[in-house]
């Protein structure tokens, strides 16, 4: 049965349809007997970016993220088991069933939350160092275009303090969140700087394709910012959603 969440993403027009699936990748019986290749291959495939799946092996994630479970994962081994013309009408449905909704759970949003920034006071007093460089990096290009002078002075302000709080901890993230919300937020001249890898070209190639939805502005600049600091953020699968 397709899970609840899935039910929901097709009520509001967003969802991956099962023939849409079958059609894209010609499944088969036989992609059903070798499932564990099929969701190998799809699941990559359908991600926006591979934070999506936690970066790593996708039916590992599945697991760990209980978006598989014990049953449907004993259902998928016996699939393997079975020749492709043994597989049963409902087998192959059940299947298709299973893969429509893992693909279905993967779309999210990311949100900073306290416990995502592991070291708040060596955040802000890289940023405010780094905002007085007369190179360009990320923190001079948020200092200079995305922080509202208030956001910026609180910054400089926690910059100057023994140790950060709760409270202050809270206000940064409340910041920092803020900053995801602008479509200016992630320049590829300037991120282009810390960094020029695979990660940072898809971000770029994603940006350029332009008519953004908000999920997909917003998985950019999250993205963007995590690789901007990767040293003071937890991994950006373990970010609100």
């Amino acid at each position: 049965m397709i899970s609840a969440l899935s039910i929901m993403l097709v009520a509001c027009g967003g969802a991956v349809k099962e023939k849409d699936l079958v059609q894209k990748y010609q499944l088969t019986p036989n992609s059903a007997v070798h499932w564990d290749q099929t969701i190998m291959h799809i699941i990559p495939a359908e991600a926006k970016i591979a934070d999506w799946y936690g970066n790593e092996n996708p039916i590992n994630y599945l697991q760990k993220t209980g978006r598989m479970n014990e049953k449907d994962f004993n259902f998928l081994v016996s699939l393997s088991q079975k020749k492709a013309e043994q597989v049963s009408k409902e087998e192959y449905e059940q299947f298709l069933d299973l893969l429509t909704s893992y693909v279905n759970t993967l779309p999210r949003k990311f949100f900073l939350s306290n416990t995502n920034i592991k070291d708040p006071k060596g955040l802000v007093k890289l940023m405010v160092r780094e905002s007085n460089s007369t190179l360009d990096n990320p923190s001079r290009y948020i200092k200079e275009t995305i922080a509202s002078p208030e956001e910026w002075q609180q910054i400089v302000k926690f910059s100057s303090q023994d140790d950060l709080k709760e409270k202050d901890v809270k206000k940064l993230r409340k910041i920092l969140n803020s900053f995801l919300k602008d479509p200016e937020l992630y320049s590829p001249e300037v991120w282009y700087r810390r960094e020029v890898s695979d990660r940072m070209l898809e971000l770029t190639k994603m940006q350029q394709a332009g008519n953004l939805t908000k999920m997909q502005q917003n998985n950019i600049n999250a993205k963007a910012l995590y690789l901007a600091y990767p040293e003071y953020f937890s991994k950006l699968d373990k970010w609100d959603k």
